[in-house]
């Protein structure tokens, strides 16, 4: 049967046949209303009012044999013989709808054709009273049941239905009028008793009709509820067995993944089911089916990480607990944890792996670094409490060796001792100069080093460094230029400090550059900050090499590194003061090219009044 499309847009069926405010679901006649409607329907019934018509045939057959009657009536006349094979006709017409129109579906010319059946069967009755003279009152009991047979047993329409009887009713009235032998008020009682079935038979009509359709949407409704609950338990089915499968296919995972997997109640923590190498894990002689997860773990946290992953949420990281096996051993277990459904209730998946070599290795990897941190933070320490004992007797030693040297008390006498006394001063002074650059790098390390800023013109800064250096340059015979931008810059930095950059980088310069060489110093300031930079045309530094430079205590190989004193602290103090300051220092060098080092200062550090200072303007000086 089909299925009527928007069934909805007619309204309850029940509802239409009852209640008057939705009498306009259906017409007069108690049809559908709408025509799409009304012709599903009646598609969907034609089988039935086929086989009605088919069940007629019998009553055509009665209608036939009704000739005996007439024979007895009339008497064998002509009449009677013209009666006759009119009535026996019926037989032949009564199958035309099912013959022609049934098989074919064609509504139309199948009611059509009933109608024609019913005004025939009826004219045929009609000319049979008229000649049998029958009395009024038998005459309409016979009409009235022909009537009621067309209302009650015909498949035809209601339309149809009433105009075959009303106009079988008029030609039965006007049939009575010509016989002479009937008075007027019979025929008027026959024909109000024919209107009065005619109004029975429609009203009865139209009440089956509306059963009828009423019963026919319920029917859709069922029909359609039925296709949905099938469908619904038919998904269901499939999802039932898809999670079987998928459960199978769970187990098989489950009891060979080589990962310690546990199944658990979130309601009571209770262990469902664990793969073999949980219970390896936990112990091979000990069962774990049954047992309370929780009570597996030294850790009090682990109820609470698993009733967060119990209603559905992730733990923010992972979960590392101490786990007890079944030999008393405490090892340390990598756990995770999430919601399943296992046999349709809900679980928790733990997964588990054994983490302690990995803890131990990493414990001993933290003690290690931590001795090795108090190690370097003594040493530091060590050498930063070792300020007074180091620099109390060289300060001794240089002053009576410059008190020789200068004869501050009288000549010496020999001329040999004024030379071992200058020796004396030069070595002291060297070795000051290693011992407090020691100790300003330890200082720094073991953050000590506090810088004291004030303003500074970086110019008397710059010219102050060249000159401690100038007396080493002059004995290489190297030349010093700077180029200074003009105005003067002022900085606020920790004058010393910045001081001792340049006379560490300035010396680092003429100690690797050729005789008769040049180093320049070459200050820019633009919006950014102010670049110091240290050029020299030495021996240079292998790209490769530079970060070996900037570590402490180290010296490239190279054979003027080797051929100069140093312990490689210079680069290295340079760059940690340089940083103090917020600032940074770059290498840029090649093999026998040379070296350039800049020393990048914020704009933060300049002083304002000197945040816009012009490019290209520079006064030179040469040392």
């Amino acid at each position: 049967m089909a299925v009527l499309a928007n069934i909805e847009s007619i309204g309850t069926a029940e509802d239409a046949c009852i209640a008057p405010a939705h009498e306009h679901a259906f017409t007069w006649s108690c049809e559908f209303a709408n025509l799409a409607h009304e012709a599903e329907f009646r598609e969907a019934t034609w089988d039935e009012r086929v086989e009605r018509m088919k069940g007629i045939h019998l009553a055509v057959l009665i209608f036939a044999g009704w000739a005996f009657v007439d024979y007895l009536v009339i008497g064998f006349t002509w009449p009677f013989v013209l009666i006759l094979m009119l009535r026996i006709a019926t037989i032949f017409l009564a199958r035309i709808p099912v013959m022609y129109f049934a098989g074919v579906h064609s509504h139309r010319g199948f009611f059509i054709s009933v109608a024609c059946v019913q005004a025939y069967v009826f004219s045929v009755f009609l000319l049979s009273v008229h000649a049998a003279g029958l009395q009024a009152g038998e005459q309409a009991l016979s009409a009235l049941t022909i009537i009621f047979a067309f209302y009650f047993g015909v498949p035809n329409r209601l339309p149809l239905n009433i105009a075959v009887s009303l106009a079988s009713t008029v030609g039965f009235a006007l049939v009575v009028s010509l016989n002479a032998d009937i008075v007027m008020r019979s025929a008027t009682l026959a024909f109000v008793l024919l209107l009065v079935g005619n109004a029975c038979g429609a009203q009865a009509v139209r009440v089956t009709n509306r059963l009828r359709r009423n019963a026919f949407l319920t029917l859709v409704r069922q029909q359609k509820l039925n296709e949905q609950l099938t469908v619904e338990i038919a998904s269901r089915q499939e999802a039932q067995r898809a999670m079987h499968v998928t459960e199978a296919n769970f187990l098989s995972i489950f009891v060979a993944a080589p990962e310690a997997l546990a199944i658990i109640d979130p309601s009571t923590y209770a262990i469902i089911q664990a793969n073999q190498r949980a219970q390896d894990l936990y112990g091979g002689e000990y069962v774990l089916n049954g047992k309370d997860a929780l009570s597996m773990f030294v850790d009090h946290d682990v109820r609470s990480r698993l009733n967060d992953a119990a209603v559905g949420l992730r733990p923010r990281e992972p979960i590392e607990a101490r786990l007890i096996t079944g030999n008393g051993e405490i090892i340390w277990a990598h756990i995770s944890a999430a919601l399943v459904r296992f046999h349709g209730m809900p679980a928790l998946l733990v997964a588990l792996q054994d983490v302690t070599a990995r803890r131990q290795e990493a414990e001993a990897l933290r003690e290690a670094r931590d001795q090795a941190t108090e190690s370097s933070r003594s040493k530091s320490q060590f050498l930063a409490n070792m300020s007074h004992e180091l620099r109390t007797p060289l300060n001794a030693i240089i002053g009576f060796s410059e008190a020789l040297e200068r004869e501050l008390f009288g000549p010496v006498g020999n001329p040999r001792y004024l030379e071992y006394a200058t020796d004396i001063h030069d070595s002291g002074v060297h070795l000051l100069n290693l011992i407090n650059d020691i100790l300003d790098l330890s200082k720094i390390e073991a953050g000590h080093f506090e810088l004291h800023e004030d303003e500074t013109d970086l110019a008397d800064v710059v010219a102050s460094a060249c000159r401690i250096v100038r007396h080493r340059a002059q004995e290489a015979s190297i030349k010093i230029e700077t180029n200074m931008p003009t105005p003067a810059i002022r900085l606020c930095v920790d004058e010393r400090a910045l001081k001792q950059i340049l006379i560490n980088l300035v010396s680092n310069a003429v100690k690797f550059s050729n005789d008769r060489g040049t180093v320049r110093i070459e200050v820019t300031a633009s919006s950014e900050g102010i670049r110091i930079a240290v050029i020299d045309s030495g021996i240079g530094i292998a790209p490769h090499d530079i970060p070996k430079a900037l570590a402490p205590f180290t010296q490239v190989d190279g054979t003027l590194s080797r051929a100069h004193e140093g312990t490689g602290l210079g680069l290295p103090l340079a760059k940690h003061m340089t940083e103090l300051h917020g600032g940074t220092l770059t290498i840029v060098s090649n093999l026998g090219v040379g070296t350039t080092i800049f020393v990048d200062l914020p704009a933060s550090r300049l002083v304002d009044g000197n945040a816009d200072v012009p490019f290209g303007l520079y006064r030179r000086a040469d040392t």
